[in-house]
């Protein structure tokens, strides 16, 4: 319950694309082809699905996703040996803290990510490798980026053990599952825009840090570090180092048992793929959230560890172990969770079933029509509220590094609005050629054929006669 704040989910910047993208969903829109953004086509879906039923599903829904974590973490602390007590606390004390600590952005898709590759690693663990499988399918069309590392946990948990003959199992399940969820995609119109949005996602990660002088690869690291990045990398390497010279001492502790090595075998194992995803796509810092995934495995291998001295009924492991954990999480999470608390949380939870000032603006001109949007990622959630409205521009955010064709195809589609919203982030940027040649377009659309009035930050445009 100390956490809730954290993990409501508001309707600002990115969060707002992907509250609008399901608001287009449940109105009949097709992803990908009649309202676009570079997700995965999954997380729109479980978006839509709850918010079909209220907008503060999505806090139900972020909820789930923890608790998802959760049991995942209970599941493999029970399969290390750990007692009952020792398995709720590493899944229900320690998890959450670290998923929610200074990396994490409420809403986002690494969250739901992390959730099914630790829910993948259990799976597999417990020796339930045709749901693992499956679950490597979900998280394929989930979180496409953090397929790597589930990847890299399930064969070095095959590896460990010797047990070859789990990849029939789980292969067969994977191959069953992704044919199903393609014929989902395609039954829905959107398995071909689909692939053509991941070929965008390629272009735009590779094309942001082309000209870096560090290369391609350390051009991505340095983009997605930060001081929680680095310090919940470094907290791992040393538990790593930490348990592999208390092994070789052999005096001081009994021989690493198989069970444990799994788990630390994992955390290891993750850290390299958190690493290999950041360094081929990593650009932001919240990117860095990869890094839950070896940050957990390590809480529960420490929690193992340790369940001696936890179990004695003493303060002192305790709150070593949420330390531990709160390190693990970066160390800006306990102001973060104090901001959420104060400001963002009681600030996102309004937001949540309010319409925002977008929506209040074509609703005043009529209650049904065609629009479209220009703007950027400052979009608050617009199209709640408008699903009586047709979008006849899928791409209702646009960006200086679009591609030509692409900035063509919304400024071609324009003249289709009745009523199109220009947000603040709209306009013409200095010394960009390419944006500035598609704004004007835009510019004169809006001039020959609408009438245009500010409405507080945006503006809002109407067709003349229409």
């Amino acid at each position: 319950m100390a956490l809730l704040p954290r993990i409501i989910p508001g309707t600002r910047s990115d969060r707002g694309i992907f509250v609008s993208v399901a608001e287009r969903l449940l109105a009949g829109d097709i992803l990908y082809l009649e309202v676009f953004d570079n997700k995965d086509p999954l997380f729109y879906y479980f978006l839509a699905l709850g918010r079909a039923i209220s907008p503060y599903a999505d806090i139900f829904l972020e909820l789930a996703w923890i608790v998802g974590a959760g049991i995942a973490v209970y599941a493999m602390a029970r399969k290390l040996g750990c007692d009952a007590p020792s398995a709720l606390f590493a899944a229900f004390g320690i998890t959450p803290l670290i998923l929610t600590g200074g990396l994490y952005r409420t809403g986002y898709t690494h969250l739901p990510g992390t959730a099914l590759v630790l829910l993948v690693m259990a799976a597999t663990v417990s020796r339930r490798f045709a749901v693992a499988g499956c679950l490597l399918a979900v998280l394929a069309f989930l979180k496409l980026v953090m397929l790597p590392i589930a990847l890299l946990l399930v064969l070095t948990v095959i590896i460990l053990r010797k047990e070859w003959r789990a990849l029939v199992p789980g292969s067969a399940a994977f191959a069953l599952c992704v044919a199903a969820l393609v014929g989902l995609l395609f039954v829905r119109e959107e398995f071909i825009p689909y692939l053509g949005a991941q070929m965008g996602n390629v272009s735009y990660s590779q094309g942001v840090v082309v000209e870096d002088r560090w290369g391609s690869f350390t051009g991505h690291l340095m983009r997605s570090t930060s001081i929680d990045a680095v310090v919940i990398a470094v907290a791992v390497v040393l538990a790593l180092v930490w348990v592999v010279a208390k092994e070789r001492g052999g005096r001081v502790t009994p021989p690493l048992e198989r069970r444990s090595l799994v788990i630390w075998a994992g955390a290891g194992s993750a850290l390299v793929g958190a690493l290999l995803v950041l360094g081929f796509t990593g650009l932001w810092d919240h990117h860095g959230q990869v890094l839950y995934v070896p940050a957990v495995l390590v809480g529960v291998g420490v929690a193992h560890r340790f369940e001696q001295a936890f179990n004695v009924r003493s303060f002192l492991p305790v709150a070593a172990l949420v330390g531990l954990a709160v390190l693990l999480s970066g160390p800006s999470a306990p102001l973060r969770y104090g901001g959420a608390a104060l400001v963002t949380g009681p600030r996102a939870l309004a937001s949540l079933n309010d319409l925002s000032a977008e929506a209040r603006a074509v609703l005043s001109v009529a209650p049904s029509g065609t629009y479209a949007r220009l703007g950027a990622n400052d979009d608050d959630g617009h199209a709640y509220g408008l699903r009586d409205w047709k979008l006849v521009c899928p791409r209702f955010q646009q960006y200086a590094f679009d591609g030509p064709e692409t900035l063509e195809s919304v400024a071609e589609c324009l003249p289709k609005a009745d009523v199109v919203v220009v947000s603040p982030a709209a306009g013409p940027k200095e010394g960009d050629s390419t944006w500035n040649a598609y704004w004007a377009k835009v510019e004169s659309t809006l001039q020959g054929g609408y009438a245009c009035e500010e409405r507080q930050e945006e503006r809002i445009c109407t067709r003349r006669g229409g």
